[in-house]
């Protein structure tokens, strides 16, 4: 019998246009050589563009397909993105205790990256984030605004990213926190790890493209299929930006979409030829 393959459960809502969400973290996870398993929370109707319509997933409806894949298949690893509503976010925590599920990798995701909103808004959210979910998870993986949004911090607010990281983990009670650099300035892009008591940073240049439908799904589902394999956190991370890298800087290559495009998660083929 051949060598079991890592297991990544995704769980997040479904992107019709195949660039973000489910779509992302399946393609993610296979070009990495890891099985990826579903949990899908939210149906969009959404492209690069805009978000025209979410319809969340039923609460029993979440749990059941938590059911029916640990009934025969015990991940190595999860990667959560898009949860809906704070019952959602309740729910899908109590899965995880229930069934003791470790390397935990939560994306934050409220706003896609057009900018139009995919969750539901308020305190209550933030609260079951902060309460229910990051407790349980090994590593949280948000962008400088949703950062801002768990903090409740304004646009006047001039914390710089390394100590907007540490800040955020001070009040996520996650084991770890990875501000990512995306949304920052100038040639490099550079996120930022806390986990309580030292302060890494992983700097990749930055990639000219308006091809980065799906950037923050296609990064964690990628950290969490390094998990999956037994690497360390910042191996998984390292891995994963490189991976993400590459992914955007190909992308033009596939050219599939008018406008911004989704990244090319097969790019190590390309890679290979050149």
């Amino acid at each position: 019998m051949s060598e079991r393959q890592p297991v990544v459960v995704s769980i997040a809502g479904s992107d019709n246009s195949g660039g973000a969400g489910i779509q992302a973290d399946i393609k993610t996870c296979t070009a990495l050589g890891v099985y990826s398993a579903t949990v899908v929370t939210a149906i969009t109707a959404q492209n690069s563009r805009h978000v025209y319509a979410v319809d969340s997933v039923s609460v029993e409806m979440v749990k059941s397909q938590f059911d029916a894949i640990l009934e025969t298949i015990h991940p190595d690893a999860v990667k959560i993105g898009m949860l809906p509503s704070p019952d959602i976010i309740c729910a899908v925590a109590g899965k995880i205790r229930e069934y003791g599920l470790k390397n935990v990798v939560v994306d934050p995701v409220m706003v896609a990256t057009n900018g139009d909103s995919l969750t539901a808004s308020g305190h209550d959210m933030i609260s079951a984030f902060t309460n229910e979910l990051f407790p349980l998870s090994a590593l949280i993986t948000p962008n400088i605004p949703e950062a801002r949004k768990l903090l409740g911090l304004n646009s006047d607010n001039e914390l710089d990213s390394a100590d907007l990281c540490i800040e955020l983990y001070n009040i996520c009670n996650a084991d770890s926190v990875l501000l990512k650099g995306g949304h920052g300035v100038g040639h490099t892009s550079i996120d930022y790890l806390y986990d309580g008591s030292q302060l890494l940073d992983f700097e990749t240049e930055r990639v000219d493209s308006v091809n980065t439908h799906g950037t923050g799904c296609t990064l964690s589902s990628a950290i969490a299929a390094g998990l999956a394999k037994g690497y360390s956190l910042t191996k998984a991370i390292s891995e994963g930006k490189n991976f993400l890298y590459n992914a955007i800087k190909f992308a033009d290559s596939i050219n599939v979409a008018k406008g911004p495009g989704p990244l090319n998660f097969m790019w190590n083929d390309i890679a290979d030829v050149n």
